[in-house]
């Protein structure tokens, strides 16, 4: 099973169901941004602070998994010269089509982040990777490979769902509900049954991997990054957030 492909398919249908993470940023926004006064978010719910972006603008942005009209127009707006790559044609279609709107420059690429071989090594002075982990199956190699276009003490910032999250049972969360039925790490692939796995291939549906935080925070640290700062967050489901208050972790590393 390709879930690559099939998570292109399913992002792009997560698109016409007005998915949080495909939903246009507003004029609002774009002009907020352009006066320093409105920073980017990598969890569902809070904005990362400015300060990890650093004072200087003159820097170069590579956002990976970022498409749908959000981060790369307003970073763009903020001044920095600004690289999105996203596997869903929908997702570089709506950033393609803010950054029109907008009147911004940016460059987007349809391609798998999970290989960045045609990207140059020491490229980028930052890194964003918002919310988007547990798309992939291998984040060692994953930061390994951020590692490899990030240029020495240049910074990367991302989010991750807290692993814990997929130890339950999604249909009763829906009902709200916790119950753990599942174990950790987690996998669509591995975790569920064939008759489910084709219900989700059929209803379009996103196959996620949740990881170890050994893999998440060590994977990081033996890329060659220090963590310099980090927050939690929420997840937006109510049910969730009134038994776990971390849902969701935002990460600032700094490559050695």
């Amino acid at each position: 099973m390709d879930s690559a492909k099939l998570n292109e398919k399913a992002w792009d249908e997560e698109g016409k169901r007005g998915n949080y993470w495909t939903q246009m940023v507003a004029w609002d926004d774009v002009e907020k941004a352009k006066r320093g006064e409105k920073s980017i978010w990598v969890t569902p719910s809070h904005d990362i602070p400015l300060s990890w972006l650093g004072e200087s603008r003159d820097k170069s942005v590579l956002l990976l998994a970022s498409g749908g009209g959000q981060q790369t127009v307003l970073l763009s707006a903020m001044g920095f010269s600004v690289t999105s790559v996203d596997i869903s044609e929908h997702q570089v279609g709506e950033d393609r089509k803010a950054l029109e709107k907008y009147g911004l420059k940016g460059k987007v690429i349809k391609r798998d982040v999970r290989d960045l071989s045609f990207l140059p090594p020491s490229s980028y002075d930052i890194v964003i990777s918002p919310h988007s982990l547990n798309f992939i199956p291998d984040v060692v190699s994953f930061f390994a490979e951020v590692s490899r276009v990030i240029r020495k003490d240049g910074l990367f910032i991302f989010g991750s769902a807290n692993p814990v999250l997929y130890i339950f049972d999604e249909k009763k969360i829906g009902k709200g509900k916790l119950e753990v039925k599942y174990t950790i790490p987690y996998s669509d692939e591995k975790s569920l049954g064939k008759k489910e796995i084709k219900k989700m291939i059929k209803r379009k549906d996103t196959f996620e991997y949740s990881h170890t935080l050994s893999d998440i925070i060590g994977g990081v640290l033996k890329a060659g990054f220090v963590i310099e700062d980090f927050f939690t967050d929420e997840s937006l489901s109510e049910v969730v957030d009134s038994f776990i208050h971390d849902s969701f972790l935002a990460i600032k590393a700094k490559r050695l």
